[in-house]
Protein backbone atom coordinates (compact mmCIF):
# COMPACT_ATOMS: atom_id res chain seq x y z
CA UNK A 1 0.00 0.00 0.00
CA UNK A 2 2.62 2.38 0.83
CA UNK A 3 4.27 1.65 -2.43
CA UNK A 4 1.23 2.67 -4.48
CA UNK A 5 0.88 5.97 -2.61
CA UNK A 6 4.48 6.71 -3.33
CA UNK A 7 3.87 6.12 -7.03
CA UNK A 8 0.98 8.55 -7.01
CA UNK A 9 3.08 11.33 -5.45
CA UNK A 10 5.93 10.78 -7.87
CA UNK A 11 3.68 10.91 -10.87
CA UNK A 12 2.50 14.40 -9.94
CA UNK A 13 5.95 15.92 -10.42
CA UNK A 14 7.06 16.11 -13.99
CA UNK A 15 10.71 15.81 -14.77
CA UNK A 16 12.36 18.62 -16.70
CA UNK A 17 13.74 17.86 -20.07
CA UNK A 18 17.53 17.80 -19.97
CA UNK A 19 18.07 20.34 -22.74
CA UNK A 20 16.23 23.16 -20.84
CA UNK A 21 18.60 25.45 -18.91
CA UNK A 22 17.64 27.87 -16.18
CA UNK A 23 19.02 31.43 -15.97
CA UNK A 24 19.03 34.63 -18.02
CA UNK A 25 19.51 34.94 -21.73
CA UNK A 26 22.23 37.14 -23.18
CA UNK A 27 19.62 39.66 -24.39
CA UNK A 28 18.16 39.99 -20.88
CA UNK A 29 21.62 40.59 -19.40
CA UNK A 30 22.45 43.23 -22.03
CA UNK A 31 19.14 45.05 -21.48
CA UNK A 32 19.65 44.99 -17.70
CA UNK A 33 23.19 46.38 -18.06
CA UNK A 34 21.96 49.13 -20.40
CA UNK A 35 19.27 50.17 -17.92
CA UNK A 36 21.80 50.12 -15.08
CA UNK A 37 24.27 52.20 -17.10
CA UNK A 38 21.69 54.84 -18.00
CA UNK A 39 20.53 55.02 -14.38
CA UNK A 40 24.09 55.45 -13.09
CA UNK A 41 24.82 58.16 -15.66
CA UNK A 42 21.72 60.07 -14.54
CA UNK A 43 22.64 59.73 -10.85
CA UNK A 44 26.24 60.90 -11.40
CA UNK A 45 25.03 63.81 -13.54
CA UNK A 46 22.68 64.92 -10.78
CA UNK A 47 25.47 64.61 -8.20
CA UNK A 48 27.76 66.79 -10.35
CA UNK A 49 25.07 69.45 -10.69
CA UNK A 50 24.49 69.43 -6.92
CA UNK A 51 28.21 69.78 -6.27
CA UNK A 52 28.50 72.73 -8.67
CA UNK A 53 25.47 74.45 -7.13
CA UNK A 54 26.85 73.92 -3.64
CA UNK A 55 30.22 75.43 -4.61
CA UNK A 56 28.55 78.47 -6.22
CA UNK A 57 26.36 78.96 -3.15
CA UNK A 58 29.40 78.83 -0.86
CA UNK A 59 31.28 81.39 -2.98
CA UNK A 60 28.27 83.72 -3.13
CA UNK A 61 27.72 83.50 0.63
CA UNK A 62 31.35 84.42 1.32
CA UNK A 63 31.10 87.40 -1.06
CA UNK A 64 27.92 88.63 0.67
CA UNK A 65 29.60 88.40 4.08
CA UNK A 66 32.63 90.31 2.78
CA UNK A 67 30.43 93.03 1.23
CA UNK A 68 28.43 93.42 4.43
CA UNK A 69 31.57 93.71 6.55
CA UNK A 70 32.99 96.38 4.21
CA UNK A 71 29.69 98.29 4.33
CA UNK A 72 29.71 98.11 8.13
CA UNK A 73 33.25 99.52 8.23
CA UNK A 74 32.16 102.49 6.12
CA UNK A 75 29.08 103.11 8.25
CA UNK A 76 31.15 102.98 11.46
CA UNK A 77 33.63 105.54 10.11
CA UNK A 78 32.91 108.86 11.88
CA UNK A 79 34.17 111.03 9.03
CA UNK A 80 33.45 109.31 5.74
CA UNK A 81 34.75 111.06 2.64
CA UNK A 82 33.79 110.67 -0.99
CA UNK A 83 36.34 108.19 -2.25
CA UNK A 84 36.89 104.81 -3.87
CA UNK A 85 38.82 102.09 -2.10
CA UNK A 86 39.93 98.80 -3.62
CA UNK A 87 41.41 95.66 -2.20
CA UNK A 88 41.58 91.90 -2.32
CA UNK A 89 40.77 89.25 0.24
CA UNK A 90 41.58 85.71 -0.84
CA UNK A 91 39.85 84.97 -4.13
CA UNK A 92 37.70 88.09 -3.89
CA UNK A 93 38.49 91.52 -5.31
CA UNK A 94 36.44 94.33 -3.80
CA UNK A 95 35.71 98.01 -4.39
CA UNK A 96 33.96 100.41 -2.03
CA UNK A 97 32.81 103.66 -3.59
CA UNK A 98 31.30 106.51 -1.60
CA UNK A 99 29.75 109.20 -3.79
CA UNK A 100 27.47 112.17 -3.31
CA UNK A 101 23.75 111.47 -3.52
CA UNK A 102 21.19 113.92 -4.93
CA UNK A 103 20.02 114.66 -1.38
CA UNK A 104 22.11 117.06 0.71
CA UNK A 105 24.31 115.47 3.42
CA UNK A 106 23.68 111.99 2.08
CA UNK A 107 26.25 109.73 0.49
CA UNK A 108 25.67 106.67 -1.65
CA UNK A 109 27.78 103.63 -0.88
CA UNK A 110 28.40 100.97 -3.50
CA UNK A 111 30.25 97.82 -2.44
CA UNK A 112 31.16 95.48 -5.31
CA UNK A 113 32.81 92.09 -4.78
CA UNK A 114 34.11 90.09 -7.77
CA UNK A 115 35.54 86.58 -8.06
CA UNK A 116 36.38 84.00 -10.74
CA UNK A 117 34.28 80.87 -10.91
CA UNK A 118 34.38 78.33 -13.76
CA UNK A 119 36.21 80.70 -16.13
CA UNK A 120 33.59 83.42 -15.57
CA UNK A 121 33.68 86.54 -13.46
CA UNK A 122 30.94 86.62 -10.85
CA UNK A 123 30.01 89.67 -8.82
CA UNK A 124 27.85 90.79 -5.94
CA UNK A 125 26.88 94.43 -5.44
CA UNK A 126 25.53 96.02 -2.28
CA UNK A 127 24.09 99.55 -2.27
CA UNK A 128 23.26 101.74 0.72
CA UNK A 129 22.99 105.36 1.87
CA UNK A 130 24.87 107.08 4.66
CA UNK A 131 24.54 110.43 6.43
CA UNK A 132 27.56 112.65 5.82
CA UNK A 133 28.22 115.51 8.20
CA UNK A 134 28.64 118.82 6.41
CA UNK A 135 32.16 120.26 6.34
CA UNK A 136 30.85 123.52 7.78
CA UNK A 137 28.55 122.99 10.77
CA UNK A 138 26.28 125.94 9.95
CA UNK A 139 25.34 124.41 6.62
Amino acid sequence: MKYQGFKKNCSRHQARPENTATGFTMVEVIVALAILGISLAAVFGAMRMCSTASHHSRMLTKSVLLAESLLTEVKLDRNPVFETRRGQKGLYRWRVQIAAAPVENVGAICVRVKWQEQQRTQQYELLSLIHIKPAIEGK
